[in-house]
């Protein structure tokens, strides 16, 4: 039973996404779509009356264009067409090109039902993911970038004028920072790991230009875990967004915080995504009546990334149903660094915001 009617969430999904195969080895693997599509079934969200199902088309080379170069773009069609590396860990297998075309226009059409209101929030089940490619550049497992891809068709299309990105995937998005680094109107925000890949994201990256103070960086070390983002919102991105007042909040959804994926280090649980998930809305509907558009990135631990996204679309939907942890959680411990680095983070920030001075 859903405890909030006027609550609606759009799950955006595509059966062609599980085609993308990069290896058998390769933590970016199809199982994480198919599997976590099992799961949404299993424990009813798919049935869910209040939580829509929509079908993307993929991006047009004009759309892309919105955020990369023409050369970029023609360079991953190339390589898609004959099978080749972009990096030595991004391979591009054929058809690379037309699924990572589909991946960016769910997150497109992720940001478009919100727009235009045909539900509150919404969730982007797309692969492969996007946030560590840049204008000119991919890696990481990306290609286009979904996030910045979905930011520049709301702009476009809805005219919409004031854009906060969260990223909480383990690793930095480098490629979003690359791609809004001098922009005003785009305030990035990022928790990741280090050191970890791909070595960017440190407090003093706060952008260029007009850009300056609008790139925000909060590196975590090692074990932290999620219970810390709760003053991370009260203490950062809640202020950010009562001063700058987002039109839409759009989230680098990555699970790959949880305390036993494979490629990192943090100690984020299940139960954490969904409580962060409520923070990040009550945000949303204080500033831009509850518009929040949600993409993944990353999250490889194959048993817990279903429940994971299960807990995002609860929380979402308002649906009274509890998902629980398959592992048993790591114990956590108070971490003084955290708030040493919040409080350098301000430092960094305070000639920009004035809720920080």
């Amino acid at each position: 039973m859903r405890d909030d009617r006027a609550l609606t969430t759009g799950l955006i999904y595509h059966p062609d996404y599980a085609k993308h195969s990069l290896g058998p080895a390769h933590p970016e693997r199809p199982e994480r779509i198919t599997g976590t599509i099992q799961y949404l079934s299993e424990v009813g969200l798919l049935e869910d009356p209040d939580v829509h199902l929509f079908k993307p088309e993929p991006a047009t080379v004009e759309e892309l264009r919105l955020v990369h170069t023409i050369q970029y773009i023609e360079r991953i069609r190339r390589l898609s067409g004959r099978g080749g590396m972009l990096t030595l860990d991004t391979p591009v297998p054929p058809s690379t090109y037309d699924i990572a075309r589909l991946s960016a226009g769910g997150a497109m059409l992720a940001g478009g039902v919100v727009a235009e209101g045909k539900v509150k929030n919404s969730f982007a089940l797309i692969r492969p993911p996007g946030h560590h490619a840049g204008r000119d550049f991919g890696g990481g497992f990306c290609y286009f970038n979904n996030i910045a891809l979905m930011v520049e068709h709301l702009r476009t299309r809805y005219r919409m004028k004031r854009f906060m990105i969260i990223d909480w995937d383990v690793h930095h998005g480098n490629g979003t920072q690359n791609i809004f680094y001098s922009d005003p109107t785009v305030l990035y925000f990022s928790t990741h790991q280090m050191p970890l890949y791909p070595g960017t994201g440190t407090i003093d990256e706060i952008g260029e230009g007009e850009g300056e103070g609008y790139n925000v960086n909060l590196p975590l070390p090692p074990g932290t875990s999620g219970e810390v983002y709760r003053e991370i919102v009260k203490e950062l991105i809640e202020p950010l967004a009562d001063e700058f007042k987002p039109e839409i909040i759009a989230v680098s959804a990555g699970q790959d915080a949880y305390f036993a994926d494979p490629i990192a280090n943090l100690h984020f649980s299940v139960d954490e995504y969904f409580c962060i998930t409520k923070l990040v809305m009550r945000i949303a509907d204080r500033h831009c009546s509850g518009r929040l558009a949600m993409a993944l990135e990353g999250g490889y631990n194959l048993e817990a990334l279903p429940r994971i996204i299960a807990g995002i679309l609860v929380a979402q939907s308002g649906l009274n149903l509890k998902i629980f942890e398959p592992r048993t959680t790591p114990e956590q411990k108070e971490n003084q660094a955290i708030k040493e680095r919040i409080m350098q983070v301000k430092a960094a920030l305070s000639e920009y915001w004035k809720a920080f001075r």
